[in-house]
């Protein structure tokens, strides 16, 4: 076969064909839809028909188990969603004036979170493919985010500033509108619990605390080492076994000098519960190396 008559068979061939898509009255389009911020909540008309298929591409990951058609008469024969497609594709016509809404959020936090689709049927055009796109947000769009964020924050900042005046009364007014001091009063005992081992470190006695709904350890502890020591964490538990809890530690001092003492308080709740039991006490600083163990003592 000549050249001549291959190019000729193929424009025969394109002429039928463009034929065939006039007698069916409707053009194939394809469509770029870029979406932006103050375009999310208006949907974008696309025109279908039976027959064709219409494809969407998106140009970031969509979230497929949230795109949503809303074709309750299943007037769609084909509905496929992929990571960054959706092919869709009537059974007929839909009614003039009738709008099918696809929903199709994204998988990312970008903003418009969502799009959102019109589909209908046109006399004389379908859309085949259809490419989506969300418009970079630009630094006016990203400023005036920044300065919703910022009024935000200072209201809640308003907020948490009255909250902490109302809960950081100091003194007794503070400990009785906490609902630490009552009319029972607060009940304490001096303890002889000499320790044990100390790393350089020694206390005498444990003074406990208890009033209602919580209870402290106060303790005076004298550094002998040539090295300074912070207590950060301590730990109480049975003498006899059982699984110990670690407290937090208050003192005034930043550490304990060479040479120096300061008193040290831990907090505890539940106390009352081990009334009567043999308890131990152990302070610790953060890297564990230094360590002061009392002897086993009655609360």
């Amino acid at each position: 076969m000549s050249r001549q008559l291959v190019v000729l068979s193929l424009l025969l061939l394109g002429a039928n064909a463009l034929g065939q898509e006039s007698s069916r009255g409707r053009e194939l389009t394809r469509r770029k839809v870029t979406l932006s911020r103050h375009t999310a909540d208006m949907p974008v008309e696309l025109h279908v028909a039976p027959d064709y298929l219409t494809t969407l591409e998106f140009d970031s990951p969509v979230d497929r188990a949230g795109v949503k058609l809303a074709d309750s008469g299943g007037r769609f024969v084909l509905f496929e969603v992929g990571t960054r497609l959706v092919t869709l594709k009537p059974a007929n016509d839909l009614p003039p004036g009738e709008r099918v809404l696809l929903t199709v959020p994204f998988a990312d936090d970008r903003v418009p979170s969502s799009a959102a689709f019109a589909l209908a049927a046109h006399p004389s055009e379908v859309d085949v493919q259809v490419q989506v796109a969300r418009l970079p947000r630009t630094a006016e769009a990203v400023q005036a985010e920044l300065d919703e964020v910022r009024a935000a924050c200072a209201s809640n900042e308003a907020e948490l500033e009255v909250l902490r005046r109302r809960g950081t009364v100091e003194g007794p007014a503070g400990m009785i509108l906490a609902g630490l001091l009552g009319p029972v009063g607060i009940t304490a005992r001096r303890i002889k619990a000499a320790s044990m081992r100390g790393d350089d470190l020694n206390s005498e006695d444990i003074i406990t605390y208890q009033g209602p709904g919580w209870a402290a350890l106060s303790l005076e502890v004298v550094n002998t080492g040539a090295t300074p020591w912070t207590p950060v964490e301590a730990t109480l538990s049975l003498a006899n076994g059982g699984r110990p809890r670690d407290l937090p530690v208050r003192m005034r001092e930043a550490r304990i000098e060479p040479g120096k003492k300061a008193l040290v308080v831990v907090e505890t709740e539940g106390l009352n519960k081990l009334e009567g039991s043999a308890l131990q006490l152990e302070l610790r600083d953060s890297g564990g190396t230094r360590r002061l163990l009392f002897d086993p003592f009655v609360f």
